[in-house]
C-alpha cells in the first residue's frame, strides 16, 4: 500500500502524520518505508532517530517519485510519501501513483482554501486514473470548543471527500519532532496518544 501525504500548505500536519504513520504500521509488523520528498529532510531525520527500523529514501523530483516509488512498493508492505506544501510537481505525481491520498487540514480559512485546491488536483488525477486514488482528508488542530472548528468541518463535507476523526491541538504533537519521538512514548500523552490511535487505524482501514 502507497500512502501520499499531501497538502496545498506547510504547517498543516504532512510529516507529523507521515512519520506517526509509518512508524506505527513498522510497529505493527509491517516492512515500511518512508519517501521523504522534502530537501530539508525533516521526516527523513525524525523517523531515523525515532524508529530506525523505517527505511528511508529521499525523493526530490516527480520523476523519482514516478519511477522509484512502484519499486519501493515492491519491497515493502506499505510506503508512507511525504509530500510538499503546494500543488506542486511533486504533489501531482504522488497522486498519480499512491493508493491512498491523505489530506490534512488546518483550522484557519487559508487552509481551507488550500485544501480546496488539494481536493482539486486529486479529482485531476483521478480523471487520469480512472477514478484513483482513493482520499481521506484529516482535520488537523482541531479546538472543538469554537465556532472555526465547526465551520472547517461543515466547509470539509462539501467536498466529498471521507473526512476522518482528526487530532485536536495539543501540545505533545508540536513536542515530539523536537524529541525525536513518537507522541505514544511521550509522558502524559494518554489522549493525543488516543487521538492519533484512533486516526491511524482509520488511514489505513478506510477504502479497504
Amino acid at each position: 500500500m502507497i500512502y501520499g501525504i499531501v497538502g496545498n500548505k506547510g504547517g498543516i500536519g504532512k510529516t507529523t502524520l507521515s512519520v506517526h504513520l509509518a512508524c506505527w504500521l513498522r510497529e505493527k509488523g509491517k516492512k515500511v518505508a518512508l519517501v521523504d520528498s522534502d530537501p530539508q529532510g525533516s521526516s527523513s531525520r525524525w523517523v531515523r532517530a525515532a524508529l530506525p527500523e523505517v527505511s528511508v529514501k529521499k525523493l526530490t523530483t516527480s520523476d523519482d517519485i514516478i519511477e522509484t516509488v512502484p519499486q519501493i512498493a515492491e519491497e515493502n508492505d506499505d510506503v508512507v510519501v511525504d509530500g510538499l506544501p503546494g500543488l506542486s510537481d511533486i504533489t501531482r505525481a504522488i497522486l498519480l501513483i499512491t493508493d491512498k491520498a491523505i489530506l490534512p487540514c488546518g483550522p484557519s480559512q487559508l487552509d481551507l482554501l488550500a485544501v480546496f485546491e488539494a481536493v482539486r488536483g486529486l479529482r485531476q488525477a483521478r480523471q487520469i486514473r480512472g477514478g484513483k486514488p482513493y482520499a481521506l482528508i484529516v482535520p488537523n488542530r482541531l479546538q472543538t470548543r469554537y465556532r472555526l472548528s465547526k465551520e472547517l468541518m461543515v466547509a470539509l463535507e462539501s467536498l466529498g471527500v471521507p473526512i476522518s476523526s482528526g487530532l485536536g491541538l495539543r501540545q505533545h504533537f508540536a513536542d515530539a519532532p523536537g524529541q525525536s519521538t513518537l507522541v505514544w512514548r511521550m509522558h502524559g500523552a494518554g489522549q493525543a496518544a488516543d487521538e492519533i490511535e484512533k486516526l491511524l487505524i482509520e488511514v489505513t482501514e478506510h477504502g479497504n
